[in-house]
């Protein structure tokens, strides 16, 4: 079979290896589309946490498949059966895999960074890690489950209710995803705040009611749409100081701000001691996903609660790896979610 693998940083070529053989509780999915993450940027480019990553590395969490084989042991699965694979190969047994709490595995281990992903045409996964879902939802779309579970996380923590105000700081994918996630659950009005326009057309196709940038004043824009209250809901995914400043300035009294972004353990803010009790906040703070929410996620896209496709901006054979990856990297033009079509 053809796979990626990066070697070391900056070295990834595609190559004929052994397709994988499978243990009784494992099938083979043969794999029919893969996004590109940012996070690949940073395997192929050397700058993820050491921790969080093994070379040579065959790349690809987001993906979806067809079941190829099925070992002895799994009953669940069948020939043919078009799943969804968790990225987290969590071990079930530590003390928060059995509290639910999968994404906090004390064992890390993740497809497409410590284990072979799924920028190739076959992988070898535990079954109970593959889902199905339905024959008429695409590959590529059932693809984004993995990082719409993401954002799927925080705001089902969050509780949003029907007709909240929910204010999305940072839209790229996760937060583009997490104005999906809050038209899906009802809120009533829904402000996606950026540095710039480049993504509004994506935000509104899928719930944005409203859009403001950081130069305009998103804050005093923000609280004249709310009566001065603020949102009930601030997802910040922009992953930046200044942002995680804005969610605690922009949140209500009583609201709650959801934290996706990721800085870098370099950076540090200026927060007042007082501001959460005084504004009586609660603050979720959000890793990745529980095994629960990927199979929620993967429910919502499937019976079309949750609109992703608007997201999908380019398709590329698995050939074309290089030039998605450049792709997110530069964005020569508008971009959120590129693609690999590999055995569709």
């Amino acid at each position: 079979m053809k796979a990626v693998v990066i070697e070391k940083p900056f070295q990834a070529t595609i190559v004929d290896c052994v397709t994988p053989s499978i243990a009784p509780n494992q099938v083979l999915v043969r794999v029919g589309a893969v996004g590109i993450c940012a996070s690949d940027v940073e395997v192929y480019e050397g700058t993820r946490p050491a921790d969080y990553v093994r070379y040579p590395c065959q790349p690809g969490h987001e993906w979806a498949g067809t079941v190829a084989a099925v070992g002895s042991e799994v009953a669940h699965l069948k020939l043919g059966d078009r799943v969804a694979v968790e990225g987290h190969h969590f071990c079930g047994k530590c003390y928060f895999c059995q509290r639910g709490q999968t994404n906090l595995c004390q064992h890390y281990n993740e497809f497409g960074f410590t284990l072979p992903g799924a920028y190739a045409d076959y992988v070898a996964v535990r079954a109970d890690l593959a889902h199905p879902f339905a024959p008429d939802l695409p590959f590529e779309v059932a693809a984004l489950t993995e990082p719409a579970a993401c954002a799927g996380h925080g705001l089902l923590r969050a509780g949003v209710q029907s007709g909240d105000t929910v204010a999305v700081i940072g839209p790229g994918t996760i937060g583009l995803l997490g104005v999906a996630w809050a038209k899906a659950l009802g809120a009533g009005r829904i402000i996606a705040a950026g540095v710039d326009r480049n993504n509004e057309s994506f935000a509104r196709a899928v719930g944005a009611t409203d859009y403001v940038t950081l130069a305009e004043g998103a804050d005093t824009q923000v609280k004249a749409m709310t009566e001065g209250r603020g949102a009930d809901v601030v997802f910040e995914s922009a992953g930046n100081p200044q942002a995680v400043l804005l969610a605690f300035d922009l949140v209500r009294r009583g609201g709650t701000v959801v934290q996706v972004g990721i800085a870098g353990g370099d950076h540090t803010i200026r927060l007042s001691p007082d501001l959460a009790c005084l504004k009586d906040l609660r603050l979720h703070g959000v890793f990745a996903y529980t095994s629960a929410v990927f199979v929620e996620t993967l429910r919502r896209i499937e019976n079309g609660v949750l609109n992703v496709r608007p997201l999908i901006t380019h398709r590329l054979p698995l050939t074309q790896f290089a030039a998605g990856l450049a792709l997110l990297k530069h964005k020569p033009e508008p971009v959120v979610k590129t693609v690999l079509m590999v055995n569709d």
